[in-house]
């Protein structure tokens, strides 16, 4: 049982982003801070992964194969980009030379309490919150979409109008047309006693163009009001009521008007014309129930695309219009994406307080933290930390720990540089000597048949010159590699006061 709880201690650090092999030397308070912010991080890549899944599952019309890939590609981008704005609030760990003019000393101090509320701070959260809203949607879409189903049946009622006005208002001009044509041509061709009698025949489908125009005019000024209330984003108890009388009204003139195109359809079979006009009046008549045919395609093909379409984005408008709890399911989302951020910023603070109080008897190691934290002695503090035993050191700051960590390891991997460096240079220097001598010797020869005494001086002189030397990296810093603090350079006065006070006042520094 201790392992399982060990195992999932250590995976809940893993998830926090932070060092597993430091948390696990502080105190039981510290380990269960880091673990609670890893369990949030654990839960917003539950959340990312099960809102990915159903945006997608629901996007791609059920490919479940689909959908899971995409949710833990989706969760581990955020929960990414989430340990990253972790990172960047917690406090300097490497000292870093500040950036004002005015001001040469280093900046590291854990300690102090800078503002949280910056416009840099702003800026992440605002983007954190952005994707916290993001991913709550389709979690409020898959709880809670049943609850405005009938919000969304009139939806669909708005839309089935619409999109059958509008496609079928130039099948309405077409029968306009027609009608025109036709009637011109019935003028022309037969007397007043005959015309009268044909009208009969020709007053059904007539009566049935009305009908058309007016529904068409009818329902664009009906649209048009829904527009207007719809502008509006809560709406009161009499703009409600209006708009559902609004929707009655056009799903009943729509109604009718289906109804009376099939009726008309079937009417029509039945009229027969004879006389000189039974040949244009029947291509009228085909014309004219092939344009009402095709009215009626159209609008069982919009019938079938809409009832096939889920309405996703409008269903989420309507929950966070009609439904509070999707509010609060978004403002829970949110609260785990800020929990810890506000835990880690906080981290610090109990690290530096524990510290305090369990360290008072150990002024060696308070003096160590703080010069960490604000360096004034860099020989003092470089010295102590490569001669400590880190192993022996057991506090409950965690980021005093990981300082004193990354800080032995730099100046560790720091002096190894520097031999690496002073041996390739001095190996360099030899090669170029030897090289330089076997040149100039078989010259030194012919001087010595020559001029011996030239040869004498000219001899002690290469030799001098091309000796061989151990070359030592100068550091113009003076806590290398952290590079915060520049070397001190003297002014030397061009007397001999100035160059003791120079020779004797370097002596001292370096002692120091």
């Amino acid at each position: 049982m201790n392992k399982v709880v060990s195992d999932i201690r250590l995976f809940l650090f893993t998830c926090s982003g932070e060092d597993n092999y430091i948390l696990k030397r502080c105190n039981w308070g510290i380990q269960k801070r880091f673990a609670l912010i890893g369990f949030f991080v654990l839960l917003i890549f539950i959340g990312c992964f099960f809102s990915a899944t159903l945006f997608s599952y629901s996007l791609f019309q059920g490919a479940r194969w689909t959908s899971v890939p995409i949710g833990v590609l989706w969760g581990a981008i955020v929960v990414n980009m989430y340990l990253l704005l972790l990172h960047t609030i917690s406090p300097a760990i490497i000292p870093l030379a500040c950036k004002k003019k005015n001001k040469k000393e280093n900046f590291s101090n854990t300690d102090e309490k800078p503002r949280f509320f910056t416009l840099s701070m702003f800026s992440r959260l605002g983007f954190m919150m952005l994707l916290a809203i993001i991913i709550a949607q389709p979690l409020n879409f898959s709880i809670l979409s049943s609850t405005v189903k009938t919000h969304l049946e009139k939806h669909k009622i708005q839309e089935r109008v619409k999109l059958y006005s509008l496609t079928n208002a130039h099948l309405v001009k077409s029968e306009i047309q027609n009608q025109k044509d036709f009637n011109d041509k019935v003028i022309s061709r037969l007397k007043s006693e005959e015309l009268q009698l044909f009208e009969g025949h020709l007053k059904s489908i007539n009566i049935k163009i009305q009908n058309d125009k007016r529904f068409i005019a009818t329902a664009s000024k009906r649209m048009q009001q829904l527009s207007e209330i719809d502008s509006h984003v809560f709406l009161n108890k009499k703009e409600n009521q209006k708009k559902t009388t609004l929707i009655n009204e056009i799903e009943a003139l729509l109604d009718a008007q289906i109804s009376s195109d099939e009726d008309l359809i079937s009417n029509l079979n039945t009229i027969q014309v004879s006389g000189m006009l039974k040949s244009d009046f029947d291509n009228y008549k085909s014309s004219f129930v092939k344009l009402v045919t095709e009215k009626v395609e159209n609008y069982n093909k919009l019938n079938s695309l809409l009832e096939k379409s889920n309405f996703y984005i409008k269903t989420i408008q309507l929950l966070l219009i009609e439904n509070p709890i999707s509010w609060i399911i978004t403002i829970i989302v949110c609260l785990v994406f800020l929990l810890p951020i506000y835990f880690k910023y906080k981290a610090r603070d109990i690290s530096a307080k524990l510290f305090i109080e369990n360290q008072k008897d150990k002024p060696e190691l308070i003096r160590l933290r703080e010069e960490l934290i604000n360096t004034k002695d860099f020989t003092w503090l470089e010295r102590k930390i490569k001669t400590i035993n880190i192993r022996e050191i057991r506090t409950s700051d965690y980021y005093f720990q990981r300082m004193l960590i990354e800080h032995k390891i730099i100046l560790e991997e720091y002096d190894e540089t520097k031999k690496t460096f002073s041996k390739l240079l001095t190996n360099n220097i030899k090669r170029f000597n030897r090289n330089s001598l076997s040149r100039l010797l078989p010259l030194l020869e012919k001087l010595k048949r020559i001029d011996l005494l030239k040869y004498q001086e000219l001899s002690r002189k290469i030799l001098t010159e091309y000796k061989d030397e151990v070359v030592i990296k100068y550091e113009y810093w003076l806590d290398c590699p952290f590079r915060t603090k520049r070397v001190h350079q003297s002014t030397i006065v061009e007397n001999q006061v100035g160059l003791l006070d120079f020779v004797y006042n370097s002596e001292n520094e370096e002692e120091i």
